[in-house]
């Protein structure tokens, strides 16, 4: 005669303390609120009720809420309708709901007016809200200033994607730049069939990122070969109407271009100009430029764009928001986080 089988039995508080390797007692202080408990305690508590299926995991979850310290992080980023700063500022919010140590509560602003005053105006506003500040930015005396204000009254601050020098020299997230434009410089060698003229254009030069990918795309060409011809630079001031126009300009005035590279923001209206010079079957250079977008997607699919290198964007805000809390914690903490460059071609992407 066969045995009915046995009904699992619901996991106990005694099954709990003995998962999480603590006392009975314990678990009943987490689940009752009788006695304060160490954070990272009661984090392990939660972690074997949720594992066991215990039938009160819900209450133990919420008291390790509960003693999670909240922290303010306000975020500034560059221009609020490049797709790029969009999906960082999401990114930046999606790391901010699942950081585990600590409830965050995060403030994103956009500097769409680039002017150095203004920027600084606005640094030192949102200092005023916040605990810590994340911000891409110009390196200007004016803004560097404001950061030092900031950081001597206690609120820290880390540059994302642009370093920045001379006194507010701390704390940053991103790729190393020099990296990026030899990165470019190696594409370009490799893809045009004989070296000839070369063009960069960027945002501006006050971006401490787009000066250094300038200057080491042209030392990697330079010393590639003594053949290279390297233009001068041309600005887009992240506005997408005036690098169509000065694209336009450097395409139909320089027909034979060998290379472009497009280091900056404004990348709209370059890949705009590209499109029409191609539509008119005019030959077009070899394009390398930043971050995989929707848009920068298409250019490598079509072939206006023969390379796309990127910042990791989810790991940028990750560590963003990892690097700003704990210099919350430790005013004196300065951490520079390198991340590798994420590279596309038109074979790599959907």
């Amino acid at each position: 005669m066969s045995k009915a089988p046995r009904r699992k039995l619901r996991p106990t508080m005694a099954d709990v303390a003995r998962e999480a390797g603590v006392s009975l007692s314990t678990v009943d202080r987490v689940l009752n609120l009788r006695a304060d408990v160490r954070t990272d305690t009661a984090h392990r508590i939660a972690t074997a009720a949720a594992r066991l299926g215990f039938h009160a995991k819900g209450v133990i979850e919420q008291r390790v809420l509960n003693d999670k310290p909240t922290v303010r992080l306000g975020f500034l980023l560059q221009k609020s309708g490049v797709a790029f700063y969009q999906g960082l500022a999401q990114a930046l919010s999606n790391a901010a709901t699942t950081f585990t140590r600590a409830r965050i509560r995060v403030v994103i602003g956009y500097l769409d007016d680039l002017d150095p005053a203004t920027v600084a105006q606005r640094v030192l506003a949102l200092g005023n809200q916040v605990d810590g500040i994340g911000m891409v930015a110009v390196d200007h005396p004016l803004v560097r200033d404001a950061i030092g204000r900031l950081r001597g009254a206690g609120v820290p601050v880390v540059a994302l994607i642009s370093e920045l020098a001379g006194p507010a020299d701390g704390s940053y997230v991103g790729v190393d730049s020099r990296l990026m434009g030899r990165t470019a410089g190696w594409f370009v060698s490799r893809l045009v069939r004989a070296p000839g003229s070369a063009a960069v254009m960027v945002s501006s030069q006050r971006f401490q990122c787009q000066e250094l990918c300038e200057l080491s795309f042209r030392s990697y060409l330079s010393k590639h070969s003594s053949d290279w011809e390297l233009l001068a630079s041309r600005l887009t001031l992240e506005d997408d109407d005036f690098a169509y126009g000065n694209a336009l300009d450097l395409l139909s005035g320089e027909p034979d271009l060998s290379a472009l590279y497009v280091a900056g923001g404004g990348v709209a209206g370059v890949l705009r100009a590209l499109r029409e010079l191609k539509q008119q079957a005019i030959r077009l250079p070899v394009v390398v430029c930043h971050d995989l977008t929707p848009l920068t997607r298409d250019a490598l699919k079509t072939d206006l764009v023969q390379a796309v290198l990127s910042h990791p964007v989810v790991e940028v805000a990750e560590q963003a928001v990892q690097t700003l809390v704990a210099a919350v914690s430790d005013p004196n903490l300065v951490a520079r986080v390198m991340l590798p460059i994420q590279i596309s071609v038109s074979e790599s992407v959907d």
